[in-house]
């Protein structure tokens, strides 16, 4: 299992609990960040950001996650979706997600 940074201390509560779900399960599959760039349309800096709390996790980079490592998405689906009406009603701008 990877050694992560710890996650800023200014991210929000929901946003954290998202990205220890989203660590746990990258950690479980035991891919790499560039496999798991390799098998999802975001790129391994992307992964790196979302997974440091740098970047807002958008809901497609959670279910492309989710895809690859063959686990049911809904529960992570619905942290996403906590996260970005906790992030404001833009929902941070990035509901979609920047593809590589």
């Amino acid at each position: 299992m990877s050694r992560w940074k710890e996650l800023p201390a200014a991210l929000a509560d929901h946003e954290r609990r998202l990205i220890a779900q989203l660590r746990r399960l990258k950690d479980h599959s035991g891919l790499s960040l560039t496999a798991l760039a390799d098998r999802t349309g975001y790129s391994r800096s992307s992964w790196a950001r979302y997974l440091n709390g740098r970047q807002p996790v958008p809901r497609g980079a959670v279910e492309e996650l989710a895809r690859v490592c063959a686990v049911e998405p809904t529960r992570l689906v619905v942290l996403c979706e906590v996260a970005i009406r906790a992030r404001g009603p833009a929902g941070g701008g990035i509901a979609g997600g920047a593809r590589r």
